[in-house]
This record gives structure tokens, sequence and C-alpha cells, in this order.
């Protein structure tokens, strides 16, 4: 059997105390990457600060065999795009991409390998976030089944709408079309062939759907329980609330219509009925931000702007 190569993918932009952690962890995995590229979008390049040095030489005194870190800075940030940097710049066999926020426990490498090496039918997978919101059946939990939201302790698969119903809280291994973007791991082939779709923005959220179901119209993905992080979810560098909520729900709807509606175009009735939910949510949150921003976002797609 051959032995896969193992290539660690990490965007980044201001946000080198978070990264730092994230770095760590990696170095302390019982299996280390080959390669580790930071794609670096901060406003003072990382790479000019002590502590970044410090990890350098750190994981210069751990590493094993050809391991090796490999760092580049753009001016213009975007997580499509710096994730497509670094692609271009991977020469291992698979491809990981962590959120610089993220905490992995030391054998995740190593569990997700282990299935990449057995099972060549599988063109990707993720682990298991260990900190997410405990499984919960109230109002809220309703509405997103109703209105077919969003959703996590799922089946992994997606909604008639294109939401994501992510495998994140479920226990047990299994094969799933949707991948969550801090964790998902590709092999390299399917990575170069598809690439992220730099039109998402800076933040690009949903671009972890957008590339799942393009890949899963293909190659089989999975969820493997047994390769666990923690996902902290950064309070550094984000955008305002109504800004958030606006990117969200524009690039909802630039992907329904770029890759659901066109496979069966009555279910523009549930792309209705899932916006509704949306507003719905927001209306039982009592969030004014929410409602702002899904309004501007909607504006935002229909005039293209």
């Amino acid at each position: 059997m051959k032995r896969l190569t193992a290539g660690v993918i990490i965007p980044t932009r201001n946000r080198l105390s978070d990264l730092l952690v994230c770095l760590d962890s990696i170095r302390q995995q019982t299996v280390l990457p080959e390669e580790l590229i930071i794609v670096d979008a901060s406003d003072d390049p990382i790479c000019q600060q002590g502590a970044y040095q410090k990890f350098l030489g750190a994981f210069e005194a751990q590493k094993k065999g050809s391991s090796c870190v490999r760092y580049v800075h753009v001016d213009v940030p975007g997580l499509p795009l710096q994730r497509n940097k670094a692609i271009g710049m991977a020469t291992t066999d698979v491809l990981y991409f962590f959120d610089d926020d993220v905490i992995l426990e030391p054998v995740y490498l190593e569990q997700m390998q282990k299935i990449f090496a057995i099972k060549p039918s599988y063109g990707g997978g993720m682990g298991a976030v260990t900190n997410i919101t405990p499984k919960q059946k109230n109002l809220f939990w309703g509405v997103k089944r109703m209105f077919g939201l969003q959703q996590i302790y799922q089946s992994g698969g997606f909604t008639w709408s294109g939401m994501p119903l992510h495998a994140y809280g479920t226990q047990k291994f299994q094969e799933v079309q949707v991948l969550g973007g801090c964790c998902m791991a590709f092999r390299a082939e399917v990575c170069k062939r598809q690439l992220f779709d730099e039109k998402l923005g800076r933040y690009a959220y949903m671009e972890d759907a957008d590339f799942s179901w393009r890949v899963s119209r293909e190659r089989k993905l999975f969820y493997n329980p047994r390769a666990k992080l923690a996902h902290m979810v950064s309070p550094q560098a984000r955008d305002k609330i109504v800004d958030t909520r606006a990117l969200y729900i524009k690039n909802y709807s630039y992907l329904f219509f770029k890759n659901v509606y066109k496979t069966r175009r009555i279910k523009v009735l549930a792309y209705y009925w899932t916006v509704l939910g949306l507003f719905v949510e927001a209306c039982l949150l009592r969030n004014g931000a929410y409602l702002k921003g899904y309004s501007k976002g909607l504006v935002q797609y229909v005039r293209g702007t």
C-alpha cells in the first residue's frame, strides 16, 4: 500500500495569537505533515514577528523526515483566493484545510490518513468538532427543520434548497456530501481540478458547501469522528453582524442558482421557503442586525453588487 503524504493549509489574517495555538497543535501531531503551508493576508506580515519565528524554531527542532513550513504573504485577503494559492504550491497527496483558530487533538492527522490510505474511493473527508453546541430540540430546532436551514447533528447531506446538514456532533463514521470549512481535507488531484470559488468574497461563507457539492458529484466524502479538534471561533478580525449576515444570504443565493437550481428548476420554491425561514428565525431571535443584514444581502444579490 502506497504511503500517502499530507499537507496542511492554513489561510490567516491578523490573528497571530490564534494561529500560534493552532500551529502548536499541528507540531504535536503523532504524524507530522510533509508540508505546512501558511497563506497570510495580515496587514503586517506575521513572518516578520518574533512569536512566529519562535514557532518556526520549535517546529524545526521537532520535525521528522521532509516536513517543512512554506509561507507566503498576499496583499488581497480572501479565503478562496488564499486556499487556491496554497493548492498551487502544494506537492503532497492529501491536502488538509484548517481555519487558523482550530486546535487539533494529537492523533487527528493519523486518524484521517488511515482512512485515505485504505479507502481510495474517498475524495475527501473531515473530522469531528468537539466543542459544538449540545443537541437541543427547541423552537429554533423546529424552525430550522421546517424551513430547511443549515443544521448540525445531521446526515451530512443537503436540503432541497442546498443548505448543508452538517454531521458535526454525530459519533458514527459515515459517508457524507458536505464537509465543514474549518477542517476539511481532499486528495490533491481533486483540489487542483476544482479550486475554490473566488467570487464568494473575503470571508466566503458557504465556500465549504460549494466545494463539497461539486466534489460529491464525482467522489465519495467521509466524516470520521475518531479525528477530533476544537474550533475556537476567534472574535478577532471579523466584520459586523449586519455585514456577515448580508454576505451569508448573498452567497447562499449565488450558490443555489449556481449549483442547485439547474439540477431541477422547481427547487426554486425550496429556495424561497428557506429565505423566508431565515427571516422568521431572525424575528424569533429578535435580532435586528440579522434582519437588516439579510435584507441588505438580498438587495446586493439582486443588484449584482
